[in-house]
Formats: C-alpha cells, sequence, structure tokens
C-alpha cells in the first residue's frame, strides 16, 4: 500500500514538473512573439509606387487658365498666351495662372467632383473613369515618387501597438521583419525630400506642426493581412496639402533674383496669411492648431533649369488651410524685390509690390495652383508713349541676348559691337534687313523699335545734361519730362527719359570702323563736342532709314546744342536703338 502510494506521488509529482515545463516554454515562445527584429522568415517589402494629385483637365495638359489671357490689341506684337500685363506699380509683369494643376507626365486614371473633394476631405473615395471630366470636376493622377525620397512607415498591431516606425528611401526595399497570420494597420509619411531628416512622431502619434511648416506633406495609410513569407505592400503617397507654387520670373528686368526677396500669400483687405500648418494626426491625416507660416526667401526657392542662373525660382507655398478665397482677395505680394544687375549693382524695388487674382479660388488639398510672373522693367510715359529707360544692348554670352542696359548711360567705342545697332539686324555689326531686335527682348513681344512719329511727337527735350572731366572726357544728355500723370519710380537711375549722347560706328576714309561722334572734352570742357545717333524704325528705300540725330559743341565760353532732328541715313551705320512698349498695359 505504501509502496502504490509513493509511486501514485512519484507520477503525480511527474506530471506536475512536466506542466510547469511546458507552461514556461510557452511563456518563452509568448514573449519571444511580442519582438519584432529577431523574426526570421516573414518580410513586408514596401514598393513605393508614386504621387496621387489632384487637378483639372486644363491643367492636365498644362494650358494657362483662359481667364488669365491677355487680349493684345490690334497692330501690337505678343502672343496671346503670354498672360495678363499688369501694373505692380514700380515694375509690370505678365501673369499666368494655372489651377488645379496636374503635372504633364501623370497617369490620369479617376475623377471626382471638386464639390465631392470640398465635402469628403481626405477620405473621398474616387469613382475609375476613363474621360476627362469637364467644368469644376478634378481629377486624380499619379505620378512616379523621385528617386532617394526618405519616408516614414508605421505599423501597428491589432492592439493598436506600434511595432514598426522606420525610415525607408523610395526606390529601396526596407523588407521590415513582422509576423505572419495577422492584421497590421500602416502609415507612410514624407516631406517629400532627400535630405535631412523625416519628421517623427510622439507618444500621441502626433507630428509637431514645426517640424512641417511649409514643407510638402506626403500622406498614406491602410492595412495589411500578412501570410508566410514575403509580404508586398505598394504605396500611393497623396498630397496632404493645398500647394501654391510662384513661379517668380526676373529675365525681363535682366538680372539675378538677390536671396533677400521674400514672397508671402495673403488674402482680403487685411492681408491674412494664407499658408497655415498644424500639428499633423499620423492615424487620421487631420491637422490641429493651425498658424501661420513664414514669407519664403529666395534663398529657399527653387532654380528653374534651362534658364539663366538665378533669374527663374519657384516659390512653394504648402497650406492646409482650405476657406475660400472672394474674387480680387487673393494676394501674391513681394514684401522685398532685390535684382543683381549686369554691372554687379543690387536694384532695390518698393517694399510689398502686390498682385491680386482677379477671381475667387479655393485651396483643395491634394492639388496644385500656379502662378507664373515674369517681372517686366516699367517703361516711362512721355506725350502717351511708353519708352524704355535704357538703350537695347546684345551680349552673344547670355541666353537672353537682346537687352536692356542696366543703365541710361552713353556709348563709346569700347561698346561699338554691343550698342551700335546696324538698321533693323540681328546682331549690332549685322547685315541691314527686317528684324527688330526690340522685340526678342524677353519676354518677346513686349518691346519694339519706335517709329519716327512717335519719335516727333516728344517733341524737343526738356532739358540737357553735361558731365565734364577735369582735364578730358564728358557725358552730355537729353531729357524729357515724363507725363504728369505718370508715377515716379526710385528703383532707377531716372524717373524722366534720358537719352545719352554716343556717337555712330561708321567706316572712315582708311577702311577702318570707328565710332564717329562720341562725346569728348578738355580742360573742364573749354572744347567739347559730342552727337546723338539713334534709329527709328522707318525705312526710306532700300539703303537708308530714317534717324534721330542732335549734337553739341563748345569752345571757352561759346557753346551749342543742336535741335532734334530726324535724317535719311545709311542703314548700314551703327547707331543706338531706344525701345518703345509694344504690349500696352491698361494702368500704365
Amino acid at each position: 500500500m505504501n509502496s502504490l502510494s509513493k509511486n501514485f506521488i512519484k507520477n503525480v509529482t511527474g506530471l506536475l514538473v512536466l506542466s510547469i515545463s511546458l507552461a514556461g516554454m510557452t511563456s518563452c515562445s509568448s514573449n519571444k512573439d511580442e519582438g519584432v527584429s529577431n523574426i526570421e522568415g516573414t518580410t513586408l517589402n514596401i514598393t513605393v509606387k508614386g504621387l496621387e494629385e489632384l487637378g483639372s483637365a486644363a491643367g492636365a495638359v498644362g494650358a494657362t487658365n483662359s481667364k488669365m489671357r491677355a487680349a493684345v490689341p490690334n497692330g501690337q506684337a505678343g502672343s496671346s498666351q503670354d498672360g495678363e500685363l499688369i501694373s505692380l506699380g514700380q515694375l509690370d509683369a505678365l501673369v499666368s495662372v494655372e489651377e488645379n494643376r496636374i503635372s504633364s507626365n501623370a497617369n490620369i486614371t479617376k475623377n471626382t467632383s471638386s464639390a465631392a473633394l470640398a465635402s469628403a476631405g481626405n477620405d473621398t473615395t474616387y469613382t475609375e473613369g476613363n474621360a476627362l471630366p469637364l467644368g469644376n470636376k478634378l481629377l486624380a493622377a499619379t505620378q512616379a515618387m523621385g528617386p532617394n525620397i526618405k519616408y516614414r512607415i508605421l505599423l501597428y498591431d491589432a492592439t493598436n501597438n506600434l511595432v514598426v516606425n522606420t525610415v525607408a528611401t523610395s526606390g529601396v526595399n526596407p523588407q521590415i521583419q513582422i509576423y505572419a497570420n495577422r492584421k497590421y494597420t500602416w502609415y507612410a509619411f514624407s516631406v517629400n525630400e532627400t535630405g535631412g531628416t523625416v519628421p517623427n512622431i510622439n507618444s500621441a502619434g502626433i507630428i509637431a506642426k514645426s517640424e512641417i511648416a511649409n514643407k510638402d506633406v506626403l500622406y498614406a495609410s491602410g492595412s495589411i493581412n500578412t501570410i508566410n513569407g514575403a509580404n508586398y505592400l505598394d504605396v500611393t503617397f497623396k498630397r496632404n496639402t493645398a500647394r501654391i507654387q510662384v513661379k517668380l520670373d526676373t529675365r525681363g528686368l535682366f538680372g539675378t533674383i538677390d536671396n533677400a526677396t521674400s514672397i508671402s500669400v495673403l488674402k482680403n483687405s487685411g492681408n491674412t496669411n494664407v499658408i497655415q500648418i498644424g500639428d499633423l494626426n499620423i492615424k487620421t491625416g487631420a491637422y490641429s492648431n493651425l498658424v501661420n507660416t513664414s514669407p519664403v526667401l529666395a534663398s529657399s526657392m527653387t532654380a528653374v533649369s534651362g534658364t539663366p542662373t538665378s533669374t527663374v525660382k519657384i516659390a512653394n507655398f504648402y497650406t492646409v488651410n482650405t476657406t475660400a478665397i472672394a474674387a480680387n482677395s487673393f494676394k501674391i505680394r513681394l514684401n522685398t524685390l532685390k535684382v543683381g544687375l549686369d554691372d554687379t549693382r543690387v536694384r532695390t524695388f518698393a517694399p510689398n509690390l502686390t498682385y491680386n487674382y482677379s477671381n475667387a479660388y479655393t485651396p483643395a488639398i491634394g492639388s496644385t495652383y500656379a502662378l507664373n510672373i515674369r517681372l517686366i522693367e516699367s517703361p516711362v510715359k512721355v506725350n502717351g508713349v511708353l519708352w524704355a529707360r535704357s538703350n537695347l544692348v546684345y551680349n552673344g554670352s547670355h541666353m537672353d541676348r537682346y537687352r536692356l542696359k542696366s543703365n541710361p548711360g552713353g556709348s563709346s567705342s569700347a561698346t561699338r559691337d554691343t550698342e551700335f545697332w546696324n538698321w533693323k539686324s540681328t546682331t549690332p555689326g549685322g547685315a541691314a534687313g527686317n528684324f527688330d531686335a526690340c522685340a526678342s527682348v524677353y519676354p518677346a513681344g513686349t518691346w519694339r523699335m519706335p517709329t519716327k512719329a512717335e519719335w516727333e511727337s516728344i517733341g524737343q527735350p526738356d532739358d540737357k545734361r553735361e558731365v565734364l572731366g577735369l582735364f578730358w572726357g564728358a557725358q552730355y544728355g537729353y531729357l524729357w519730362n515724363r507725363d504728369s500723370d505718370y508715377p515716379a519710380n526710385t528703383a532707377y537711375d531716372d524717373n524722366n527719359l534720358f537719352l545719352s549722347f554716343g556717337g555712330y560706328r561708321t567706316t572712315n576714309w582708311l577702311g577702318q570702323v570707328v565710332v564717329s561722334g562720341s562725346p569728348s572734352g578738355i580742360v573742364l570742357g573749354a572744347f567739347a563736342a559730342g552727337e546723338c545717333h539713334y534709329w527709328t524704325s522707318d525705312s526710306q528705300n532700300t539703303n537708308n532709314a530714317y534717324a534721330v540725330k542732335s549734337s553739341f559743341t563748345r569752345v571757352a565760353w561759346l557753346f551749342s546744342w543742336g535741335n532734334v532732328t530726324y535724317p535719311s541715313a545709311s542703314k548700314t551705320e551703327g547707331r543706338n536703338v531706344r525701345c518703345v512698349r509694344a504690349k500696352v498695359n491698361p494702368t500704365s
């Protein structure tokens, strides 16, 4: 009996030990199951498929908003596609608008109405469609992501625990180890940059607004049920802001954009900031605690390839404020505009030059609204004719070879090949022909050569200028006062029309090309002389065209300023050219 009891106790004890051992093994297995990094065999392979954008049919083909196209008056050069010519006060601009633009290389596959988009926000369900929508329809289109774009991928398990939080790169498969036969909810986030760091979430799943202010926030989310082995996840990002792009172009000012230049996007009479950002909830894609963002400086703008260095840049603005903006209330403001000139000076324009968009505009999350602002030198108005402030010059080393000189100063023998033009030649020393070089000044068609009648309309000069060296050297010029209804422009060297004496290029009796009549003077002008020569656009015959001429002489206290006359002159002689506006701004 005792033997039986002992055996029974021994067997029960063995069973208990076995049970405890099995329980321990199960516990260890469970603990191991809570980890992620040490799992082998089951992987999540991620491919970034692209970026989905919203836009209109017009934007999809890159068309300019027809409401912004300028009507070109009869007889004036220029294309109706150039945009609306407006005055910004100290300068003019050609402005074109593309609202809800889609990149030209995007694959357009879906569409929805803008009304549905506005009401549904980020959770809009798109309807498949093959035809491009019309009217107020918006398209959803996917374009490829750029290489090496950093993004953050987050995975939550069924109990809402964060099990993966890692930074990956587009074009590179991160191969994240996970568990099989489980459901994960995933979130992907990027600021569409290759460098720097990707902002991280805090313990509440929030990305701080300070880390994404005026950033291109991209967002995607979904869920995945995993299997043993390789699992595959395709991520298509959506832009989680409304993007406003301002392309600033200073080629028409013949200078570069100084880094101190800054732009703001505003609305209403109180100049309220349109560009706002907030704290981003990674699980909902929604923002809270909205605040204004700072203006964009030129030093942070993106240079446009294929254009002269630092002359065309894009300022990108990203906002989460989707409040509708009434007509004539949406504004682009140049808080500061500084332009580096060919002669190394920096021209500073009046602060807060503002463009008002005449139509209503409502920012839509995921869409792009683009404005092209091509700045143009303001003219000087004399007797109703709009004159360029300086002479036409040629510089073959520039992409924009036909330019307006950075100052109204005179020409000389040193500029014989760049400022003295044969009549209607393609280059200063080229064959006389029927080419209007003024019309090729950027933007093409904005300027043209003046007619003889336009020259005659300004009459004789209102003032004369004489600058003499101590022993030699001299500068002479005529000045016409601007019309009283035309504003002064402190950014430029002169607020009136100034024509300098530069002489003309000809061939002397020895067959040498020389500049004749170039200003000269000695002994404080005791002996001085100079001639003024410009071209009109009017031809007289095959060999001659009408020119503009005047002269100045001084011998001791006897001096003579000649009247401005309009003689016939050989087309093969080089003269200065002063352009006039071909495209007239109604507010100029």
